[in-house]
């Protein structure tokens, strides 16, 4: 089948369904999705392997307040900075340049015994 026939097939098929007015049987959408009544079971279904692998409270991460950080980081910039102004942290010399990379050149483009065609 063309793609052209094809796109108006589709077309067709969704102009159908956009327009066509159904009633919805919500008690059989619910059965086919697995919905669960309220107040019966668990809606997430990894909830049993949450609690199954579960560490105890000591074994959880202790977690670090960002403020501290930005305070520990505070204090080694500042030592870094006071190092570095005092003469205590070496100076490295700057680098040397280097000689440029000779690029090769095709034969066709070499001025040396080039002659005029004319």
């Amino acid at each position: 089948m063309g793609r052209g026939r094809q796109k108006a097939k589709q077309q067709k098929i969704a102009r159908k369904l956009k327009y066509l007015t159904t009633d919805t049987d919500y008690d059989e959408l619910a059965k086919e999705l697995g919905a669960h009544e309220p107040g019966t079971g668990s809606y997430d279904p990894f909830a049993d392997v949450e609690d199954e692998y579960a560490q105890p409270d000591e074994a959880q991460p202790e977690v670090t307040d960002p403020e501290d950080d930005l305070d520990e980081y505070a204090k080694w910039a500042a030592e870094a900075a006071a190092k570095a102004t005092s003469g205590e942290m070496p100076v490295t010399p700057a680098p040397k340049p280097h000689k440029p990379i000779p690029m090769p050149v095709p034969d066709t483009f070499k001025r040396a015994g080039h002659t005029d065609p004319q």
